[in-house]
């Protein structure tokens, strides 16, 4: 199965089309699938395509769980338990729906003059009197492994984590580049100094809208003094040692499974 995002994606009334239907961040999937049907007039006005699964279009479209045909509670799932349970191509598109939906249902009128904004071609929307334009925002934050010279890497936790303990992490600001966001976060939050800042990987991540990017550093001076109004502890580990770590799914956990599996990284 394979989800190919397309803003263009053309979908007229009669067709087959697979239906993601979101009711307050929940996704409606029987048996973890996207359910499909033949795209009426309602769904043709009010659903959002967004692309295609094995060829068939996708439609994102907000729905009240009561008026749903499916009506088992249990066929509603958050989007955490979409990213833990369902395969890749299904998390793809549900991620891009919600987002789409969201967009759309948070920019009827303009921020600036209030005035109904028109929808533009792409993913945009646009305000037929002012001009304005508005796109679908996603916010950068960084994922950042420190490692040391004795193979070791500097994990932190947070109040209401119990065991677990995670990369530090933070969003990047106004005027800043990632890399230059991943040395301050680490001076901020556990008080040391870092370089050679190494891209590893990044995801969608979304809680609302955020875009992780995964980084290696390297420490180079500094005992951990930890940010007490953002983590609850924070202390280097072995490899050998590591304590209990974020879930498969999360690119935190992918980013420490890196720096296990792969000692030295250019």
């Amino acid at each position: 199965m394979v989800f190919q995002r397309d803003a263009g994606c053309k979908v007229s009334s009669g067709t087959s089309v697979y239906v993601i239907a979101v009711n307050e961040r929940r996704v409606l999937l029987p048996n973890g699938n996207v359910p499909q049907e033949v795209c009426s007039d309602d769904l043709f006005e009010v659903g959002i395509p967004v692309g295609f699964i094995d060829g068939i279009p996708v439609v994102a479209v907000n729905r009240d769980i009561e008026s749903s045909d499916q009506v088992e509670p249990l066929n509603w799932r958050t989007l955490r338990e979409v990213l833990q349970e369902c395969v890749g191509a299904v998390v793809e598109a549900v991620i891009l729906a919600v987002q789409r939906l969201e967009f759309r249902d948070s920019n009827r009128f303009c921020s600036r003059c209030a005035t109904p904004m028109e929808t533009l071609s792409d993913t945009g929307c646009k305000c037929p009197g002012c001009g304005h334009t508005a796109y679908p925002q996603v916010t950068p934050a960084v994922l950042v492994l420190i490692e040391d010279t004795e193979r070791r890497t500097l994990l932190a936790q947070k109040d209401g984590w119990g065991n677990r303990y995670s990369v530090i992490a933070g969003f990047v600001e106004p005027g800043e580049s990632l890399e230059q966001c991943c040395v301050r976060e680490a001076l901020e939050e556990v008080g040391v100094t870092v370089s050679d800042v190494r891209y590893v990987g990044s995801q969608p991540w979304p809680f609302p809208h955020q875009l992780m990017v995964a980084f290696r550093v390297r420490w180079v001076s500094g005992s951990i003094d930890c940010d007490t109004n953002e983590l609850a502890d924070a202390r280097w580990f072995g490899v050998d040692e590591l304590p209990e770590l974020p879930p498969p799914i999360a690119l935190s956990r992918m980013l420490i499974q890196h720096w296990i599996d792969i000692p030295s990284y250019p």
